[in-house]
């Protein structure tokens, strides 16, 4: 979905350079670590996605539909793709082969941060396991993300959004307060929280490092990253001895909130208690007078926004919530992404660039380590696959 926004408004949107000079080099998929790697970029650091044509990226396996002009480039046109991996560049190797292996250490030598999101284990079997890339690379720091953390008896299974959050215990807590549990908030809760908490630990790696003159390991578990969310259930539990479950549409302390609808077709507003006459069809206000009414008696309310809706209100436009680039591929043409969520010195991070195209930055990054003719070969040998 491309939602462009119908207001003018020109936020502060420019260069953060917090990490200039910083050079992340990225083994990713999905949504979890990739967008890290986005929001380090757009913070000023070179980020570079290591990818195989072989096994793309799940962003990048959209799959062709009937109405796709001639040619559309399927792999780059996922809007996930770019909200994950825009301000990159991409480089191709096939890790399976020596020369495979060689670039990618090259990549690692003058990098500063490795971050990787694959089952526990992928990289031994390169023979390129964490520990020598540690001894290796003593400034290194190495984030792994992956569902069940690198060690214990679950850690090579495969995790998936709703796995993750099932295996949290959020999924336990959504429905009504008769019991029935209803599960599946349908958001991936897991990745983007692991997401934000790889973001500052990367941080408070690079900050001790200044210190301590070594890099780190860190293993992240986004199960149990998730599970925090709930804390307070946790400890209510062991408080009370009170099983929690669902408790429907209120809060903790027993206060309801409700949804009405409005007048206006698929329109719907959330409001601290029921407002009166709500469920009457025939005397429905439309949303703004419903709003006005609750707010005049002191009730809070908030109206229930659509995607597009959040992209095309005023107030989030004007805070630069959205930003348009304009992808290389004619036939994706303009591509409008969210901004990273904060400001710097009153400054939005650019979005430097869409996701990068595969391979792209093969001659420019790869470049650095190994000549054109080089790189010719490489190419001709299934190395840069």
């Amino acid at each position: 979905m491309n939602i462009t926004s119908p207001h003018g408004a020109t936020p502060a949107v420019g260069d953060v350079t917090i990490l200039d000079g910083v050079k992340i080099v990225e083994i990713t998929t999905a949504v979890s670590a990739p967008l890290i790697g986005r929001v380090l970029a757009e913070m000023g650091a070179e980020v570079v996605k290591v990818e195989s044509r072989a096994k793309v990226d799940v962003n990048r396996a959209r799959v062709p539909r009937p109405t796709d002009p001639e040619g559309y480039p399927a792999h780059e046109a996922f809007q996930l793709l770019h909200e994950a991996s825009a301000s990159k560049e991409s480089v191709t190797l096939n890790m399976k082969t020596d020369e495979g292996r060689r670039l990618f250490l090259e990549l690692l030598s003058d990098a500063d941060v490795f971050i990787e999101n694959f089952v526990p284990g992928w990289l031994d079997r390169l023979g390129l396991p964490i520990e020598q890339l540690r001894e290796r690379f003593p400034r290194l720091i190495i984030f792994s993300a992956s569902g069940y953390g690198q060690t214990g008896p679950l850690r090579t299974q495969r995790s998936y959004a709703p796995v993750m959050t099932a295996l949290a215990g959020i999924e336990g807590l959504i429905g009504y307060e008769d019991g029935q549990v209803m599960g599946c908030s349908a958001l991936a809760l897991a990745d983007l929280n692991c997401s934000f908490n790889g973001v500052f630990l990367v941080m408070a790696a690079l900050a001790g490092r200044e210190t301590t003159g070594q890099g780190t390991h860190i293993d992240l578990s986004q199960i149990e990253a998730v599970s925090t969310l709930a804390g307070e259930v946790f400890v209510e539990q062991q408080l009370t001895g009170a099983i929690p479950g669902p408790v429907g549409n209120q809060d903790p302390n027993g206060t309801r909130w409700s949804l009405a609808h409005a007048s206006e077709r698929d329109t719907w507003l959330a409001a601290r208690e029921t407002p009166a006459g709500a469920a009457q069809p025939d005397s429905r206000p439309d949303r703004a007078d419903l709003l006005k009414t609750l707010r005049e008696k002191g009730i809070e309310a908030a109206a229930v926004l659509t995607p597009e809706q959040v992209v095309a209100d005023e107030r989030f436009a004007e805070r630069g919530y959205t930003q348009t680039v304009e992808h290389p591929h004619p036939a994706i043409g303009t591509l409008t992404i969210t901004s990273v969520p904060w400001r710097v010195e009153g400054t939005v991070p650019r979005v430097r660039r869409p996701a990068p195209m595969i391979g792209a930055g093969n001659s420019k990054i790869l470049g650095r380590y190994a000549d054109t003719a080089n790189l010719t070969e490489l190419e001709n040998q299934g190395v840069l696959k």
